[in-house]
């Protein structure tokens, strides 16, 4: 077991960023220059359902400065087809929450920022952006003079993919953040501590030995459920390969012996074979789709890898 607990899972991601001195330290030095945040409190992560939805959403972390910005910190592992919308939805329903009931409301809002960690590649309706930042601040702007439109909403995106600076090349305490977050499960010590004594902190509420059995128990777990969601995803791309590569060759075998043979004969064999290669496709599918359940994958990503409809991967 690593000596560092690792924080691109869910259980450790929340116990490091859930700390108010490691939370302070990280926004100041993503906002270094901008403005200080001097206190912040956490709020409830859960978002109750608008009228007329029956969605609750949660966040990773979500809390408010003492000048009254909130911010949504989240780590996401795993890719969505529609990442940059559902950043707008979650953002906009903290906006929306704001909302004050009665008639002496003037509509007067606080800003709120969305800080995500993305350990993929961002993508834009299933094409992946190539030109993604490392750190992006995004806003509002208007069309014309892209001026900021309002300072109410920031998305802040973090490619964990786009930084690959060594340690020695880490100059800025965001550098050093980033560098931490990506590299400490492989850590023996935590670098930097000798710079800022935060990350001194970080060592120790990281350190995986340091943790009570209970906390450890629920870090096991959410480990092995992100090792079972890769090991997953790497089977499913290894069986879609080795399928493609098979009925590639059964193709063309088949249109080699077609020229030597009468055509309705060699369309019958064809279509014994698309409708083999069909159902092995489809319990495949189902048997992927399975898996993915267990692992507590939500059902619309579920339906879009496997092709399955919503009520068939419930009865599975």
């Amino acid at each position: 077991m690593a000596k560092f607990i690792n924080p691109l899972t869910d259980v450790g991601f929340k116990r490091i960023f859930g700390d108010k001195q490691i939370m302070l330290s990280f926004l100041n030095s993503l906002f270094e220059n901008e403005f200080v945040i001097k206190d912040l409190e956490y709020l409830d992560k859960e978002q109750e359902a608008l009228p007329g939805d029956e969605r609750n959403i949660i966040y990773d972390l979500y809390c408010k400065t003492d000048a009254g910005v909130e911010f949504i910190v989240e780590m996401q592992c795993r890719s969505q087809l529609y990442f940059r919308d559902r950043i707008l939805y979650y953002m906009s329903r903290a906006i929306a929450g704001q909302g004050m009931k009665g008639d002496e409301w003037n509509y007067k809002l606080m800003p709120v920022y969305g800080v995500y960690f993305m350990n993929f590649s961002i993508t834009n309706d299933g094409h992946i952006i190539e030109d993604i930042s490392l750190y992006s601040k995004n806003q509002l702007k208007e069309g014309v003079n892209a001026k900021p439109f309002t300072d109410k909403v920031r998305a802040i995106t973090i490619d964990m993919h786009a930084f690959n600076k060594i340690q020695s090349n880490c100059e800025t305490t965001l550098d050093q953040w980033i560098y931490n977050i990506k590299n400490m499960e492989d850590m023996t010590a935590m670098p930097f501590k000798d710079k800022n004594n935060i990350f001194a902190h970080l060592e120790t509420l990281s350190d995986y030995y340091a943790m009570d059995p209970e906390d450890r128990k629920l870090y096991d777990s959410a480990l092995r459920r992100s090792r079972d969601y890769y090991a997953t995803l790497e089977s499913a791309k290894v069986e879609g390969l080795a399928e493609g590569r098979a009925e590639g060759r059964a193709e063309g075998r088949a249109e080699g012996r077609a020229e030597g043979r009468a055509e309705g004969r060699a369309e019958g064999r064809a279509e014994g074979r698309a409708e083999g290669r069909a159902e092995g496709v489809a319990e495949a599918n189902i048997a992927n789709a399975i898996e993915m359940k267990k692992l507590g994958i939500d059902l619309q990503i579920i339906s879009k890898v496997t092709g399955l409809s919503i009520s068939e991967i419930e009865r599975l």
